[in-house]
């Protein structure tokens, strides 16, 4: 038996585990931690009866200090040694021996290791090492025994437990006190807890036949099998994993039974450190695998319940984990071979009906959720939320939650790899959040990033979408991409190319969920994808995937996730989906926002400042390393303390705060009148503002109190101006299109109304051009004094200019931006006017407004 306990893979990983209670227990250095000796006195330590029980306050001289102190004590009560628990750097906690003795010319209680301790007890007792709490088991003759593997967990259950006598046994211990009592042992969790708990089961039996003692029972405590590895009550409260010490005491069991192996191997397959082996009926051994390997744990997916098992062998040192689902042992086409290979799980293909035979038929005492899907684990609810990373890695809980993640096709090391921290948060923040600040299309990338966790909290709070950054080349739009990715991973692997299938883009979407997606450069020439790009930001938004049918009549299950997403390119999106043939409407844009990426009046491109550098472009190529060197650590850290947040104040409370910024970014921002697209484009980018001022109060971001609102309230208003009004996107969309056609055909389809009507009155210098004429022309001279011209545009002429949308509601909107002339009196939009050629017909009068109104938008013809 070994009382060093290993790292507790579950216990180090979850930061808000007490590192007080850290099951990791390893011996400690005491050349750096022993007191200054003087040059000629005496090192060797002489053992001395103490005259006093060493206390904390002793080793106060100790860096770190010690936090617990467990002094072994003979049957007398006299002080023999004590263990103390040493933090180090990392939170890890050390075992440090004390002895009392005189050394360097001092006596007093020395820090020794712990071999030699134990070399000095046995010298002084004549005998072994005394089980810890011997004084009080002699003292309590009658009392049952609890008996532990570890001092720091026998203190709390003695303290749960105050009619028990609760001791801890190490590798030579002293056993003979336990031999004639009632003992119940309580392993460690895990295979490992398992086996040496009964080898100490084992050596009390075998001690009690050599002796012939008859009295007493051996039993043993039987852990739920869920468990971290190593744990016991030491590592964390037992509360927190639903543990009743003093119910599970009373229930004992045999150790046969308590202490059950954890894999259930089948008939005739046996582990050895060469890897698997199959005995045959001939009794020769068949080497199946040349890599031995651990069957973990029984799992299931969350989402499907689909059975598997959890596989963990070592390469080079390092852990490999891998999930097997049942169904893939024997499925035709199955990649379970390569994806074993892959991980360099060795065995030769003539053994792999062997080993798939293993995989169909052993059973582990163990069981471990998978689950499919990242972000918020559905199964643990608001109470206890937990967040599930790309990869597998678990973002709150109490450290000792049992939770992988698993999905079919999926290299869970490669979403690992795009997900990898690297550097500090404080590197980050540093290098990269504080460069931001003072930049708003930056601080709109970073918020962006930060949101999509708050979409299952906030619920209907806040809608899903998207913000797509335009511009030409040179001005910095990848920086945007590199900042915002950099929150929750490598920026050169997070980055999803636009090049794909609807049904590609709704898995990148459920692999992304509650993080977001973070798209590559949008092309204006790849008509295929650009098609779909507008019912892809529908399906994205809505949170849905599309429906399919399975292997039978029955219904695949619908995809669902939970995204911000974001892109770059250098056309806006109206641009590139009207170029693919298809149509920009308002819930496009309403659902994904196209703000432009040059700053107005900023020499910087998309940059407003470049704080203390030399130039634009050394800031985008510092910007650029800086984001590859330190990120993924901000969207941990904000996910963190989401959850303290949601668990000390609850979600309500969350959404009451967010509601109260989005009035006040809609009371600041949105223009009285505003189409009702644009107050929800502005709830949107509200949310975002707000999660940069929750960021910044959690310590995520430094930035100073108001930037992110600032910073996205600058991008929204970009967008307003850029946008051609407040009125609903049809009713623009109405505006441009007149507005080009007049452009594009002023001469070819418009008459000169003066030309024609001297013609017509006989004069025969005029010989007309048009074809397919729509109305006419007249110079004009505008109020400030330039020369432009009217048009008097026919019923069927506007029909053919608003073809695609209501000529009527295009009237409207022509008359709504100021570039059609009403009748003075009735209802109707157009007026009676005798046209050469025509006569008194009515026609549609659009001003010369016409060409400023709507807003300029990309390819517009104005010149002549």
């Amino acid at each position: 038996m070994n009382t060093t306990t290993p790292v507790d893979a579950g216990a180090t990983s979850n930061p808000t585990l007490e590192t007080r209670r850290s099951a990791v227990i390893v011996p400690i250095n005491t050349d750096s931690s022993v007191a200054p000796v003087h040059p000629g006195d005496d090192q060797t330590l002489v053992p001395s009866a103490p005259d006093s029980v060493p206390s904390l306050d002793d080793f106060s001289f100790m860096t770190p200090a010690p936090e617990t102190i467990h002094v072994y004590y003979s049957e007398r009560s006299r002080p023999l040694f004590g263990i103390l628990r040493v933090p180090d750097e990392t939170g890890i906690m050390r075992r440090q021996a004390i002895v009392f003795g005189r050394r360097g010319g001092r006596e007093r209680w020395h820090l020794v290791s712990e071999d030699e301790a134990l070399e000095i007890v046995r010298k002084a007792t004549g005998g072994g090492i005394p089980l810890y709490r011997l004084d009080k088991l002699t003292s309590q003759p009658d009392a049952p025994v609890i008996c532990m593997l570890d001092e720091y967990a026998a203190d709390i259950v003695q303290a749960a437990l105050p009619d028990h006598v609760v001791v801890a046994v190490g590798a030579k211990t002293c056993i003979e006190p336990l031999l004639a009592r009632d003992v119940t042992i309580w392993p460690n969790a895990g295979e490992a807890g398992i086996n040496e708990a009964m080898d100490v089961a084992a050596d009390i039996k075998k001690r009690k036949y050599m002796t012939g003692e008859c009295g007493g029972q051996v039993s043993g405590i039987d852990l739920p099998d869920n468990l971290p590895d190593w744990w016991n009550p030491g590592v964390s409260t037992p509360d927190d994993l639903g543990i009743d010490i003093v119910s599970l005491v009373q229930r004992p069991a045999p150790p046969e039974h308590a202490f059950r192996p954890f894999t259930i191997m089948p008939d005739g397959y046996k582990m050895k450190k060469s890897g698997l082996v199959f005995i045959g009926e001939d009794g020769v051994d068949k080497q199946v695998t040349l890599t031995p390997f651990d069957v973990v744990a029984e799992t299931d997916l969350a989402e499907t319940g689909q059975a598997g098992l959890i596989l963990r062998w070592q390469n080079r040192g390092q852990p490999v984990e891998h999930v097997v689902q049942r169904g893939q042992i024997s499925a035709r086409g199955s990649t379970l071979p390569k994806d074993l290979r892959d991980k360099k799980m060795l065995f030769p293909e003539s053994t792999l009906k062997l080993l798939l035979d293993f995989l169909g038929t052993v059973e582990a005492r163990r069981f471990v959720r998978t689950v499919s899907t990242v972000g918020w684990d559905s199964v643990a609810g608001w109470d206890h939320p937990r967040f599930v990373m790309p990869g597998g890695e678990l973002i709150g809980g109490s450290g000792a939650a049992e939770i992988r993640f698993a999905s079919p096709n999926v290299s869970t090391d490669k979403e690992r790899l795009k997900y990898a921290a690297s550097g500090t948060l404080q590197d980050w923040q540093s290098h990269v959040a504080a460069r931001a600040a003072g930049n708003s299309r930056l601080i709109l990338g970073i918020c962006l990033a930060l949101t999509s966790p708050l979409l299952k909290v906030l619920g209907n709070v806040i809608e899903a979408g998207g913000v797509h950054i335009w511009g030409d080349a040179g001005l910095g739009k990848s920086t945007y991409s590199n900042v915002a990715t950099s929150v929750w991973g490598d920026p050169t692997k997070l980055m999803i190319e636009i090049d794909g299938t609807k049904t590609g883009f709704e898995n990148a979407a459920e692999l992304a969920s509650c993080i977001g997606l973070f798209l590559e450069e949008l092309k204006n020439d790849d008509k295929g994808i650009n098609r779909e790009i507008g019912r892809i930001i529908y399906m994205w938004a809505n949170r849905k995937g599309g429906l399919r049918s399975g292997p039978n009549i029955a219904l695949r299950e619908t995809k669902e996730f939970d995204i911000m997403f974001c892109s770059t390119g250098e056309h806006h999106l109206k641009t590139v989906i009207e170029t693919a043939g298809g149509t920009y409407t308002g819930g496009i844009e309403a659902r994904m926002t196209s703000i432009k990426a040059e700053v107005d009046g900023s020499p910087y491109g998309l940059l407003d400042t470049i704080h203390d550098a030399l130039s634009s472009e050394s800031f985008v190529d510092q910007m650029k390393v800086d984001c590859e060197s330190y990120h993924g650590t901000a969207g941990r850290h904000f996910v963190a303390h989401l959850i303290e947040d949601i668990s000390g104040k609850g979600r309500a409370d969350i959404r009451d705060w967010f509601n109260q910024y989005i009035e006040a970014f809609i009371r600041d921002y949105v223009p009285s009148g505003a189409d009702r697209a644009i107050n929800r484009v502005a709830k949107r980018f509200a949310v975002f503002a707000a999660v940069g001022e929750l960021a910044r109060g959690y310590g995520t971001l430094t930035w100073d109190e108001g930037e992110a609102f600032r910073g996205v309230g600058a991008c929204f208003r970009a967008w307003i101006d850029d946008r051609g009004g407040i009125g609903s996107r049809e009713e623009i969309n109405a505006v441009q299109q007149v507005r080009k056609f007049i452009s594009m055909h002023r001469f070819s389809r418009f008459e000169d109304i003066v030309a024609a009507r001297a013609a017509n009155e006989g004069a025969d210098c005029y010989l007309s051009a048009v074809r397919d004429r729509v109305g006419y022309r007249e110079a004009v001279r505008t109020k400030d004094g330039d020369d432009a011209y009217a048009y008097y545009i026919t019923v069927e002429g506007w029909d053919e200019i608003c073809k695609g949308i209501d000529p009527i509601r295009a009237a409207k909107a022509v008359l709504a931006a100021g570039a059609l002339q009403p009748p003075k009196q009735g209802r109707g939009l157009t007026i009676q006017k005798r046209l050469p050629h025509d006569g008194k017909i009515r026609v549609y009068v659009i001003t010369p407004e016409i060409m400023t109104a709507g807003g300029l938008v990309e390819g517009d013809q104005n010149g002549e």
